[in-house]
């Protein structure tokens, strides 16, 4: 044990991030400082986020600041809202002014505190919570990790505690301070080569879980539940929430830069009529569901990697998974994500394009590659594997719409989510026949 290790707890909004009237979604991390945590936890220090998000208003903000520390690129042991820690050092906007502490390099370097001595206790857990709407998805990801076949919780979040209400589901789970496939790609620490390989592990490892356990399913009422009432579902919550939508996706055709595309809520019939041909294989008890870059962390020195947050489903097939890869690379969801496009305001003519920088150049190289791979995993023919995979990208992109929302008056990542789920439709349809 590091004698000299201290505690840390950083305030989270106006101390390593600037947030403006509790505009969350809109927070702008200061890297310098996040450049600083770093080093102190490389340096085998305890660091601890804590907010108060959330904690007038009542509103659910934990999967949020997950998401935007782990995009950050953020190392810490903890995130808590609401509770308080023994701690070496307070450090906020309002208690320990942060600029002093900062602005002094000695700080990094300090052997102790207020001269105050306290019980060190070193916490490595997250706690996930869900509340309302969002409380039967917490309670089947928890039903799922705790069920699974024992050969594979090892890729998953160990589960220490966990309850479940009907207003209330959480569980605390095992930290891992690792980070995730996108947070590499967007910092330029990894290559499309490297991207392809850690691909081809989860897949082989995915397939493994698919493969274990087959339930018979009718197609139809997979389909129905999976895809189209989906599509609906989530394209009404859309509309619900922002009058643009509500608008645009009424319009039969769409242009955009120039171009003009038939509508997505016009689409959907058409793909719906060809639903044998993307008949799964087959369909497996256990699935994560939810295979992109942000929910697969790394361990580099391990040889390892760790899956967080699955779906819980009951069943699903392989290429559902196999569309969140592709979506990944091929859909550019991580530069989406992370509002790496350019786009007009909502009242101007739609453009819309993607940073085409190094992070853009890395996913782009590793279409070929992980194409390959999913294609080596399946048992049905390229063309077949090519096509299945497609559908469940333009799908998913499809329906992701309402979680892109950010309710800054100007809905830029739902907006650019949206021109991105038009094109890609409209290229799977002219591709494939459908139109």
């Amino acid at each position: 044990m590091n004698n000299n290790q201290k505690t840390y707890v950083f305030d989270l909004d106006n101390t390593l991030c600037r947030t403006e009237e509790s505009n969350y979604f809109d927070s702008v991390p200061y890297m310098d400082r996040i450049e600083k945590v770093n080093q102190l936890h490389d340096a085998g220090h305890i660091i601890i986020v804590e907010t108060a998000r959330g904690c007038v208003s009542g509103k659910k903000w934990f999967v949020q600041t997950m998401e935007q520390l782990r995009r950050w690129g953020l190392q810490f042991d903890t995130l808590r809202a609401g509770v308080k820690f023994s701690a070496d050092y307070y450090i906020d906007d309002k208690g320990i002014n942060s600029e002093d502490f900062f602005n002094d390099t000695r700080s990094l370097n300090s052997e102790s505190g207020s001269g105050v001595q306290t019980n060190v206790v070193v916490v490595n857990r997250v706690l996930k919570e869900a509340t309302e709407e969002r409380v039967d998805k917490l309670a089947d990801e928890i039903r799922f990790i705790e069920n699974m076949p024992r050969q594979f919780k090892g890729r998953f979040p160990e589960i220490i505690f966990s309850k479940i209400d009907n207003d209330k589901a959480f569980y605390e789970m095992k930290h891992h301070n690792l980070p995730t496939i996108r947070r590499l790609i967007l910092s330029g620490e990894m290559d499309a080569e490297e991207v392809v390989s850690w691909s081809d592990k989860i897949t082989e490892f995915s397939m493994s879980m698919y493969r274990h356990e087959k339930v018979d399913v009718a197609t139809d009422a997979f389909f129905d539940a999976l895809h189209w009432n989906r599509f609906s579902t989530r394209l009404a919550e859309l509309e619900k929430k922002s009058e643009w939508f509500k608008d645009t996706l009424q319009q039969e055709t769409v242009t955009i830069n120039g171009e003009g595309y038939t509508n997505i809520t016009f689409l959907i019939d058409k793909i719906k009529a060809k639903q044998d041909w993307f008949k799964p294989e087959f369909i497996g008890r256990w699935s994560h569901s939810d295979l992109h870059f942000s929910n697969i962390l790394i361990d580099r020195a391990e040889n390892d990697f760790v899956l967080i947050d699955p779906r819980g489903y009951d069943f699903c097939e392989y290429y559902y998974d196999y569309g969140k890869l592709w979506h990944s690379v091929n859909g550019k969801y991580e530069l989406i994500t992370t509002n790496m496009f350019d786009i007009s305001k909502p009242s101007e003519p739609h453009t819309f394009s993607l940073h085409e920088g190094p992070a853009w150049r890395v996913l782009e190289d590793s279409k070929a590659g992980i194409l390959e791979s999913l294609c080596k995993h399946s048992s049905e023919p390229r063309d077949t594997v090519i096509l299945k995979t497609e559908f469940n990208d333009v799908m998913h992109f499809a329906t992701l719409l309402p979680f892109m929302l950010d309710f800054n008056h100007t809905e830029e990542r739902a907006r650019g989510a949206y021109y991105q789920s038009v094109m890609l439709m409209n290229n799977f349809c002219k591709k494939h026949g459908v139109i």
